[in-house]
């Protein structure tokens, strides 16, 4: 099968969505299927080859990842996108490059399927408008339209399927977990956060790792851990990530007056993470702005015992009182657990060995990439049923001709 992955970020771009397309990349093509890359130019270091086509594109929203609109310069790229033959089209997010997906798609009588990453309505303060209730409606709005344009959606967990058909999405949804590599999660040597940070070993080291933007809850765990801190001297803090409210959250911890026991560690590289997961006691998470969360579960692979806060995108990866706690949103009840898990060391380890074995179970790589293969049969299959109108594709053809004239005389004017 011939498959066109069409996304707004890839390697060596690192983010959830990437890292996860770039193993679904690999383990598709490990069974004999071809996966073709659509993605924007990038700076960095990765070795593309022939599958992965480069796009011009100019950042719009300042999300994560963020949403660019396709550029059709140089020209030859875009008609070389055009040109490729493939059996669907797999695009990613919603954004600007999936909707040059379904270009693709509608032209060609491609079978198309969006898996949808991100949670839109979460995320609706770094669209343009800052009326929270008018961009809260827009990505309610928006996500109906980009998933109806589907044959087939994927969604990561039960909580985003629900939330879709809320929306009124009535296209069929299937739920298909990220897939995780699990084997960089084992036999990971300790020692990485310890040694870069001068934490002691006496130490239980709280970890929490993310993008730091608002939408993650930081500040509850902050919250929370301050109340952890008038109870234990025998913890500290560690917040894995960067991101636009970093210095908001620095002042907070100043406010809070637990700078002693707080370190922010900035950037960390994705293949240094199973490292700090690994010298890490205990995960923390509080974001409710998740389609699955894979720092959870990743989390979880390394060993560590897990407290979140109640949500349906966590439901694979923490069972309560079996490899940590669900708690709800509440920060008195959310530090007792983080207490309990500190003061009790047996406990943490068989929580942490629990985590290997729900992981182990609930996210079998073979199981969830023949099950995103089912989806593509399935996608077909509708597709070829409900064959789309002759006349719209001849319609479609024709903008497309007067896309690429325009397209061909910028180029021209640009010195393409």
């Amino acid at each position: 099968m011939k498959i066109g992955f069409f996304t707004e970020t890839y390697l060596p771009s690192l983010n959830g969505v990437s890292v996860t397309l770039d193993f679904e990349k690999r383990k598709l093509e490990s069974l004999g299927h071809q996966v073709y890359v659509f993605a924007p130019k990038s700076t960095g270091d990765h070795k593309d080859d022939e599958t992965i086509t480069r796009l011009s594109s100019m950042k719009l929203v300042n999300s994560e990842p963020a949403q660019k609109l396709v550029l059709p310069i140089p020209n030859s790229t875009l008609r070389r996108t055009f040109r490729v033959g493939l059996d669907i089209v797999h695009a990613h997010g919603g954004g600007f490059f999936s909707f040059l997906g379904y270009q693709l798609a509608v032209a060609k009588g491609y079978p198309y399927v969006l898996t949808y990453h991100a949670y839109l309505a979460k995320y609706s303060h770094y669209f343009f408008i800052k009326n929270e209730a008018v961009t809260e409606r827009a990505a309610k709005n928006g996500s109906k339209l980009i998933c109806n344009l589907a044959d087939v959606v994927i969604v990561p967990t039960e909580k985003m399927k629900k939330i879709l058909q809320g929306y009124g999405v009535n296209k069929k949804i299937e739920v298909v977990a990220n897939p995780i590599d699990l084997e960089k999660f084992k036999k990971v040597e300790r020692g990485f956060l310890r040694s870069q940070f001068s934490i002691g070993e006496d130490k239980v080291i709280l970890l929490t790792a993310s993008r730091l933007g608002v939408e993650k809850n930081i500040e509850f765990l902050l919250r929370s851990y301050q109340k952890v801190t008038k109870k234990e001297e025998k913890s500290v803090f560690v917040i894995a990530g960067d991101g636009p409210n970093k210095k908001k959250l620095e002042d907070l911890v100043k406010e809070l007056k637990i700078e002693e026991r707080v370190i922010f560690t900035g950037f960390v590289a994705t293949e240094a993470m199973p490292q700090v997961y690994s010298d890490s006691d205990v995960f923390l998470f509080a974001s409710t702005s998740e389609t699955q969360g894979m720092v959870v579960p990743e989390a979880a692979a390394c060993g560590l015992p897990v407290i979140v806060v109640k949500d349906e995108a966590y439901v694979e990866a923490v069972t309560d009182s079996f490899n940590g706690y669900v708690v709800k949103e509440q920060a008195k009840a959310f530090a007792e657990k983080i207490l309990e898990l500190i003061n009790d060391q047996p406990k943490r380890l068989e929580f942490g060995a629990n985590s290997e074995k729900l992981i182990s179970e609930n996210f079998d790589n073979d199981v969830i990439i023949e099950k995103l293969v089912s989806v593509y049969r399935e996608a077909i299959r509708i597709r070829k049923q409900e064959p789309r109108v002759s006349n719209r594709i001849r319609a479609r053809f024709k903008s497309f001709a007067g896309l690429f004239r325009y397209v061909k005389e910028l180029n021209r004017k640009l010195g393409f």
